[in-house]
């Protein structure tokens, strides 16, 4: 690492999302020097590039940030546009230490010393770091596609209006990609390829958001460990805006079995063969920490998710499932970030 340390900082924050941010007003509150450095050119842009119709599917009520105000929409749920202003907003207001347009590189432990974290503009000493980069940062796919006509897209980056007249396949049938296929088939003649069976639910109950009655019984924050809550995460539920199987065939959409391979041709579950212009990957996604070193070793993503190395000053929050349902949700930032600066402020018991 040739470049001398640009500054020590006591708590070095990566990712200037809800959840950093969150945990950096936190920070604040009890006196604890942070640093949040992002990728981004601005915060928020992490939403801003997202696709054009994306909408937040949790209620404003439950999306408010510790220490700020309840989200306002034009609509009924927040845009990503809207939302990516609300954390803007946020970190302006509170004055929050923001290095944008700097891109983590490497982040390695260095004995008692705490960590070296460079990026593509600095190098820092810090004696903790906390990862924040959200809970749904790299997109995963499933299926290698050898037939280099077609033009491949993650959801996440995806531009609706790219498109126009195109054969399209999504894949993947969680919320997201139910949205963007049933947007891009106003344009376009969208296929969409489903693996196992969702669980769609009602989005309001007696004129109230499903979340307010998860939230009003706790399972929104029951511990993982409970049997509830791992049925919970295995029947994976989200709201049906619109988006089940007969709004999305009644919006023009192809639905599919499970895509299988694709060399020349995409082959289905059902050993039907297609051919498409271009395929919108919306398959979940697998985060990934190549870029952190503990001992000269990488780190294990479960382990890091699970907490097992706060002991040596390496922190998570905001990863799905982390400790409850809220965990990866905006719901849940109030809390985790409370729990997290709790652990900060804790006497130094780091071990080297």
């Amino acid at each position: 690492m040739g470049q001398s340390v640009s500054r020590q900082i006591n708590t070095l924050i990566i990712g200037a999302g809800h959840s950093g941010l969150a945990a950096a007003y936190q920070l604040k509150q009890r006196g604890i020097e942070f640093l949040i450095v992002d990728a981004k050119a601005r915060v928020g842009d992490n939403w801003r590039k997202r696709f054009t119709d994306l909408t937040l599917f949790t209620p404003n009520g439950i999306n408010q940030l510790p220490g700020f105000v309840a989200p306002q929409s034009r609509g009924e749920f927040q845009t990503k546009d809207e939302f990516a202003d609300y954390l803007e907003d946020y970190a302006t207001l509170h004055g929050l230490p923001v290095n944008l347009n700097e891109r983590v590189v490497v982040v390695r432990q260095s004995g008692k010393e705490g960590f070296y974290v460079e990026t593509d503009k600095a190098r820092y000493q810090a004696e903790r770091v906390v990862i924040a980069t959200g809970a749904f940062k790299d997109g995963y796919r499933p299926v290698a596609i050898t037939h280099n006509d077609v033009a491949q897209y993650d959801v996440a980056q995806l531009a609706l209006n790219q498109f126009e007249r195109q054969s399209i396949l999504v894949v993947g049938d969680g919320a997201s990609g139910r949205q963007v296929a049933k947007s891009l088939a106003r344009n376009n003649r969208v296929s969409l390829a489903q693996g196992t069976p969702r669980n769609l639910i009602k989005p309001k109950i007696l004129g109230l958001s499903i979340f307010h009655w998860l939230r009003a019984l706790g399972l929104l924050r029951l511990p993982k460990r409970f049997k509830l809550a791992k049925w919970l995460k295995q029947r994976d539920p989200f709201p049906d805006t619109a988006i089940n199987d007969s709004a999305l065939q009644r919006a023009g959409v192809r639905l599919l079995p499970k895509l299988v391979e694709y060399t020349q041709v995409a082959r289905f579950a059902n050993g039907a063969n297609k051919t498409f212009d271009a395929v919108v990957w919306a398959t979940g996604y697998r985060n990934r920490y190549d870029y952190i070193e503990l001992a000269g070793h990488a780190i294990d993503p479960l382990r890091l998710e699970n907490g097992d190395y706060e002991a040596q000053g390496l922190y998570a929050i905001g990863m799905a499932w982390q400790h409850n349902r809220a965990s990866g949700l905006i719901y849940g930032a109030e809390f985790e970030s409370t729990a997290l600066a709790n652990k900060l402020c804790q006497p130094n018991r780091l071990v080297r």
